[in-house]
């Protein structure tokens, strides 16, 4: 009866363990997301499939991680970065200038800054800038403040604390020509103004 006991305890310390790898193994890959992966312009980037059922089982397992409720590309297309355009890291303790001269071809879009892959607290409450609240230049296009000082305009709040930061542009009901070629996509310039 003994050795049955400790058998069952080792059974069942081994399941657990093995359990405990595969979850914590899942969760750090999953948790890898490498924002350069996939097609779009200087810096941004999209894959195709985000939000279909026929993605595979690794690019479901992240968006179940890191961007719930995804949708399929004829419904959204999703373009992200963690650099600026010069290829550097995006970081809290940095002001960033965003600049377009065109708006992408679709009904509606937005621009948010996420830290961790969760929106930023901050007193205003703005978490993203979308094609119906942003503010154009008289020239057509928009520039974009992404910093952690308050400022005048089209400004998203970065915050203070460190972590992974990620610009994401979402295109809802884009062109369907967008897929086919993603670099050609108007989307803004990401330029590093000052650091603290």
């Amino acid at each position: 009866m003994r050795k049955r006991g400790i058998w069952l305890a080792g059974l069942l310390a081994t399941a657990l363990a093995g359990a405990t790898v595969g979850v914590g193994t899942a969760w750090l890959v999953t948790g890898q997301v490498d924002a350069r992966a996939g097609r779009g312009p200087n810096p941004w980037k999209t894959m195709a499939g985000t939000g279909s059922a026929a993605a595979d089982r690794l690019q479901r397992a992240i968006v179940a991680r890191v961007g719930i409720w995804a949708l399929p590309d004829s419904e959204v297309i999703y373009f992200n970065t963690e650099s600026d355009s010069n290829g550097d890291p995006l970081r809290a303790g940095c002001t960033y200038r965003l600049e377009a001269r065109a708006e992408p071809a679709a009904r509606w879009w937005s621009i948010g800054v996420y830290r961790n892959y969760f929106w930023i607290d901050n007193a205003i409450d703005r978490y993203s800038l979308t094609s119906s609240t942003i503010r154009r230049l008289p020239e057509g296009g928009y520039t974009v403040t992404v910093s952690g000082t308050p400022t005048q305009g089209n400004w998203l709040p970065l915050g203070e604390r460190e972590g992974r930061i990620t610009l994401l542009v979402r295109l809802y009901q884009p062109d369907p020509a967008i897929m086919a070629n993603p670099e050609s996509v108007p989307l803004p310039t990401v330029r590093r103004q000052a650091c603290r």
